[in-house]
């Protein structure tokens, strides 16, 4: 009996020290292994809790930190300001901030190589900024000239002095600010957005291109927050209708919100 005792404490002793070896070596064991080259193999790298925040940290100041670039604009903004502005507005409007933004890149990728200059205050005539060739409807005489002019004298802004979009190979060019809205789009919403920001409205102020941006997207369809909302507003943006032929505009416009939702969902979970 005695010795049945021992032996039962002496295998208990050998299963402690088992145990007390297996902790130790899963504790201080290299977290890596070694290729034949002796590198560290970065497939078998194994992250601490640490580690793990630590690149979570450096992902999410990535993101934030990239430049979002807008049209008509020279000062350099963030992907984060730009999100902290189209998440002010989707407050007002319901417009999703990634779709807000992705409207802006499209209009940014469309429009960046192709600006003019008026040249005529009467038939709105103009140039070519990077060339100089001439471009006849650069600006609509009457629906949008006289307001441009206007605009112009309340922001002390020279009319001939001043980069509006040029025409494309169909319609009539002549858009102003990040948000590319034409002179008589901009009359729309101006009133409105004077009444949220209590000061005068400024379409190449960023804030204030973003809220009539997200307005104007709210009106044509993303109030509804459903995906045949957002193609159609997006439709309407570019072409003034849902049913216009030229849906390579809101193809666009929603690849580049899908890329930004990626970004936007990657801070989230953070």
């Amino acid at each position: 009996m005695l010795r049945a005792h021992k032996l039962y404490i002496f295998v208990l002793a050998l299963i402690i020290l088992f145990l007390e070896i297996v902790f130790l070596y899963v504790k201080y064991l290299p977290t890596y292994k070694q290729d034949l080259s002796g590198k560290v193999s970065s497939e078998t790298l194994l992250k601490s809790p640490e580690d793990t925040k630590s690149l979570s940290v450096k992902r999410t100041n990535e993101i934030l930190s990239k430049e979002f670039e807008l049209l008509f604009v020279e000062e350099k903004i963030t992907f984060g300001e730009a999100l902290e502005n189209a998440k002010y507005v989707e407050k007002i409007t319901g417009t999703r901030p990634a779709f807000l933004m992705g409207i802006f890149q499209e209009e940014l990728a469309l429009e960046k190589a192709d600006m003019c200059y008026l040249t005529n205050l009467k038939t709105g005539e103009g140039v070519r900024a990077v060339d100089s060739e001439k471009r006849l409807k650069t600006m609509h005489p009457t629906r949008d000239l006289p307001l441009f002019i206007n605009i112009m004298e309340e922001l002390g802004k020279d009319p001939l002095n001043t980069l509006v979009t040029c025409p494309m190979s169909f319609g009539w060019g002549g858009a102003m600010g990040p948000a590319d809205f034409i002179p008589s789009t901009w009359m729309l919403y101006k009133d409105k957005i004077e009444n949220i920001t209590n000061k005068p409205a400024n379409p190449w102020d960023i804030k204030d291109a973003f809220l009539a941006g997200g307005l104007y997207l709210s009106d044509s369809g993303t109030k509804l927050k459903t995906e045949q909302g957002e193609w159609d507003a997006a439709m309407i943006y570019f072409s003034g209708s849902a049913s216009s032929p030229h849906t390579f505009y809101a193809e666009g416009a929603l690849e580049w919100a899908n890329k930004i939702q990626s970004d936007i969902d990657a801070l989230e979970a953070n």
